[in-house]
């Protein structure tokens, strides 16, 4: 993996997050919760061991010292707790201890578990936070929707990738890390040539287990591959009827069906060996693991005089299942980690990628637009339409009311979005009274140049905040003037808090004209010298239409306008048609005279607005 992958994901987490002051504490408690593991062992050979002594009629307590003898640290321990003196009273306290032990582990476990993933997460939301901010910096110009998904399927399916990932990665790591080095400490110090003895065959098993599981499953992916490939040759054959019957070959065809569907089989049949031959081999890997460490105790058990006591053998057998299991547990590591590198290595790539649209050093401030919008010679492609705007060239008279019209609505907003800059043209310029506006600010450009689309959603905020848009310039009463302009009063009042109604949970009960109404106040509250109108497909009914139509009368005075009209009544309001086709002007003039001399234009009317069409 690169250095850049690794780097993506050190900055959601990494090994120096254990150690700083994040996770310090998750650290602390996977070592406690690898202490508690190995005192439960301990009180397990415990338990054994007076289960022994009962056998052997003795009522003496726990690892009671010879008076004779020179008395360990655990015995000195022992001798100073007075339950466990006598077999009865230490065999409820060890197992007492047990009880709380398991507690104590599965706590620590869990806020481990609890510290880490809210670690994880925090790093996570950061990303999807830059996400965020890179698609609205990116994605005002996106045609196609393409960069919408691809920061929507960021945004959700690999940051939770990285999420579930890194979190699996971070926890597996610590925690089994702490409990090996706990688990060896305490085979080291029971009985380090038997528990060397036991444990190699375990780790031998374990690393040969994943190289042969590795190798069979990469031969089986092969396998499958083919035999996917067979079946559909096989599928493909199915449809030849037509040929095969016109030409007489159906013995020539039923014969090559027949190779390749034993060819077909044949590949089945490996698949299907591969496949057992891999389970029966992890099957006998895991038996010889078992039984070797088994065999090893064993032996010493009974050898005469016995190695080891049973108490003792039985923890180091206790100890030797928790390594395996901790081995087992630590296959997935490599995994989660390579799938957390990969997801937050994807974001990284997004979050590089240089934004199509920026402001130049030096930029000037743009005046309101007092003369003219002009493009010349403009041509835009996109992955799927390389000439979607072609040498167009377009000039728009100061004060004008312009309805812009395209058989395919994709030239239409191409262009509208060239005017405030969401994207840059590929080839030619865009002139605001004679200035290239890639040379004035975008602030400037976007506070004179506004776009009120037609299927815009709202914020999930007030309704205040919806026409203000955050803007701290745009006063209280210029927003509810703005609303009245717009005849969106009329149901703002309506609304449980009025202005201050949450929209969040609101907006299922307004319906598309309020919506309509409420992006034109919202426009309107800026005050723009250059408006363009996207007007909604959908129907609308006759009340919403005569107040939106009443709104162009408003805000059409002293101020250029530029629709794109989804209603015939709105095109014959403009003084000035404009046709696109083909990436370029096909027609202008007004609605009167496109009808009588052009055939394009009457092709546009007649799709939109025939008989048989009751919107309009």
């Amino acid at each position: 993996m690169s250095d850049a992958a690794s780097t993506s994901l050190q900055r959601v987490v990494s090994d120096r997050h254990f150690l700083g002051r994040s996770l310090v504490t998750t650290t602390v408690a996977a070592v406690i919760s690898a202490v508690a593991l190995i005192a439960i062992v301990l009180c397990s050979g415990g338990i054994v061991e007076l289960l022994s002594r009962n056998a052997q009629g003795s009522d003496v307590g726990l690892l009671q010292a010879d008076p004779e003898t020179a008395a360990t640290t655990i015995q000195r321990i022992v001798d100073a707790i007075p339950l466990l003196h006598s077999r009865m009273s230490a065999l409820t306290t060890l197992i007492f201890a047990i009880v709380v032990l398991l507690f104590l582990r599965t706590a620590l476990r869990a806020f481990a578990q609890e510290k880490v993933n809210r670690q994880v997460s925090k790093g996570v939301n950061r990303l999807r936070e830059h996400i965020q901010r890179h698609a609205l910096r990116s994605n005002p110009g996106d045609l196609t929707g393409k960069q919408r998904r691809i920061a929507a399927s960021l945004f959700q399916t690999t940051a939770q990738q990285l999420q579930d990932n890194a979190q699996r990665w971070a926890f597996t790591r610590l925690t089994t890390f702490c409990d090996l080095i706990a688990l060896a400490a305490l085979l080291i110090a029971t009985q380090w040539r038997i528990s060397l003895e036991c444990v190699i065959p375990i780790i031998v098993g374990w690393w040969v287990a994943r190289i042969e599981t590795k190798r069979h499953q990469a031969s089986a992916n092969l396998l499958s591959e083919q035999v996917d490939r067979g079946l559909q040759r096989l599928t493909e054959d199915l449809g030849k009827a037509r040929i095969v019957a016109g030409y007489g070959m159906e013995n020539l065809e039923h014969e090559q069906f027949k190779a390749n569907l034993s060819g077909y089989q044949s590949k089945h049949e490996d698949l299907r060996r591969q496949q057992l031959y891999g389970g029966w081999t992890s099957l006998l890997i895991m038996i010889t693991t078992i039984a070797l460490p088994c065999f090893i105790l064993t032996r010493h058990l009974l050898a005469r005089p016995a190695v080891i006591e049973l108490s003792t053998g039985v923890m180091i057998a206790i100890g030797v299942a928790l390594v395996k299991l901790c081995l087992k547990r630590w296959e997935c590591v490599p995994t989660s980690h390579g799938a957390s590198t990969v997801a937050a290595e994807e974001i990284n790539q997004y979050l590089l990628r240089v934004p199509p649209v920026s402001q130049v050093v030096g930029a000037r401030f743009l005046e309101p637009m007092s003369r003219s919008l002009q493009l010349n010679q403009v041509s835009v492609e996109t992955e799927s339409n390389p000439e979607l705007l072609s040498g167009l060239d377009l000039k728009i008279e100061a004060g004008q009311k312009v309805a812009l019209l395209s058989l395919n609505s994709a030239e239409a907003e191409a262009l509208i979005s060239l005017i405030p800059r969401f994207s840059d043209p590929t080839r030619g310029q865009v002139l605001i009274d004679g200035q290239d506006i890639k040379r004035v600010t975008l602030e400037s450009l976007r506070a004179e140049a506004v776009i009120v689309g037609g299927n815009e959603p709202v914020f999930n905020t007030t309704v205040l905040e919806n026409i203000t848009a955050g803007q701290a310039d745009i006063s209280r009463q210029d927003a509810i003037e703005a609303c009245k302009t717009a005849h969106a009063e009329t149901f703002i009042r309506q609304l449980s808090k009025g202005y201050e109604t949450h929209l969040g949970d609101n907006f299922a009960k307004l319906d598309v004209g309020q919506v309509f109404r409420l992006s034109l106040a919202r426009a309107i509250a800026k005050k723009p010298a250059l408006l363009v109108i996207q007007e909604p497909d959908a129907m609308l009914d006759t009340e919403t239409k005569a107040m939106i139509d009443d709104t162009y009368q408003r805000i059409c005075q002293g101020r250029t306008v530029i629709f794109l009209p989804s209603r015939l009544s709105t095109v014959k309001r403009c003084d000035r048609v404009v046709m696109l086709h083909n990436g370029r002007v096909a027609a202008d003039g007004r609605h009167e005279d496109l009808v009588r001399k052009t055939e394009l234009y009457r092709h546009w009317e007649y799709m939109r607005f025939n008989v048989f069409r009751s919107d309009g």
